[in-house]
């Protein structure tokens, strides 16, 4: 009986310890990098409307995931919106950005729901003179969920002001991996 006893102990210890660790898993926590594509709507100061057009390009970012769920971090990203106006026979290069992050984890702890705040910068081509730059702040939301401990899908929205009313939304999916 004693033994039985000691062994159902010992027994439920290692049970509830490893559901205890399991739960420790911070999926947002550490170096990523990945790949996004979505939809562009921007907006120069001269459009009647707003021109749509595919976004794709990469992100790489460090987060910190803290004991209560909290989320900080840092990311910057390098794409091209494939902006074209024919009518001003304007176009885009790239664009790249850096942006400070802070959410939260919910449910099981592999759901995040976070906000972002940052600097824009794209790199404007027209066909007739010279290639300019224009910077703007950006601000956005998104939801991210962790399909394993390295691997989550994120879905996410951002809206840029570059002033002068030119300003740009964002809608995209990404696949994101944690190194």
């Amino acid at each position: 009986m004693k033994n039985t006893t000691i062994t159902t102990a010992i027994a439920a210890t290692l049970l509830f310890s490893g559901a205890a660790f399991a739960q420790d898993t911070k999926h947002f926590d550490g170096l990523y990098g990945g790949i996004e594509a979505g939809v562009d709507w921007t907006k120069l100061a001269t459009d009647v409307k707003r021109d749509r057009s595919l976004y794709y390009g990469g992100v790489i970012g460090l987060r910190t995931q803290m004991d209560n769920g909290f989320v900080f971090g840092a990311e910057g990203t390098f794409g091209d919106s494939a902006y074209k106006n024919r009518a001003l026979g304007i176009a885009t290069d790239y664009e790249w950005s850096a942006s400070l992050l802070m959410g939260s984890t919910f449910g099981d702890g592999a759901n995040l729901l976070y906000g972002k705040a940052g600097y824009v910068e794209t790199r404007f081509d027209p066909t007739v003179g010279n290639s300019f730059n224009d910077g703007g702040w950006r601000f956005g939301g998104g939801y991210e969920r962790a399909l394993n401990d390295n691997l989550s899908l994120r879905l996410s929205g951002d809206y840029t002001t570059y002033g002068n009313n030119v300003g740009q939304w964002q809608s995209k999916a990404g696949l994101l991996v944690k190194f």
